[in-house]
């Protein structure tokens, strides 16, 4: 299914509903509900969120061969290296190669930026979405701790992208 899709890095708010990323983030995070504590941010998440960080951050879309939005990853600038968020793709398309794509597309971007590593947080429950960062070059880095737990609550990953 890869293959007809296009991914698109969103240069103007107007090239893309917002409402169809808050679409896509709720129903695509919307199985870790009764896996992961606390709850995930994504849950909360907004139109007017997403516009304040688009004009922040940088977001590539994928696009099926219909052009409807079917995947998102936005990427903020932290100095030397590159943060990875949002990543988030319509369930009834997961599994299709999709994340892949997009996390390959967003690692290419922030090398050509000159950006030293790509980093991420992911859940410690969450698996299955360790597994996938690791099989993409990713690699645990560190933990991290929410506000209010004395436990490790997410894990920190990075990729080396001078290695791409």
């Amino acid at each position: 299914m890869t293959s007809s899709i296009e991914i698109t890095h969103i240069n103007a708010p107007d090239e893309v509903s917002f409402e169809r990323l808050v679409e896509i983030l709720l129903a695509a995070f919307a199985f870790q509900d009764d896996i992961v504590d606390p709850p995930s941010s994504a849950k909360s998440v907004s139109v007017s969120e997403l516009q304040w960080r688009f004009a922040r951050d940088t977001l590539f879309v994928a696009r099926d061969g219909n052009g409807n939005i079917i995947g998102q990853i936005w990427i903020e600038d932290v100095g030397k290296d590159a943060y990875l968020y949002k990543l988030s793709v319509d369930p009834e398309v997961k599994g299709s190669g999709i994340g892949k794509v997009l996390v390959e597309a967003a690692c290419a971007f922030a090398r050509d930026r000159g950006k030293q590593y790509m980093r991420l947080s992911v859940r410690i429950e969450l698996e299955d979405n360790i597994g996938f960062f690791k099989s993409r070059g990713f690699a645990i880095a560190g933990e991290g701790v929410h506000d209010g737990y004395d436990r490790t609550t997410f894990w920190k990953m990075a990729r080396d992208l001078r290695q791409i």
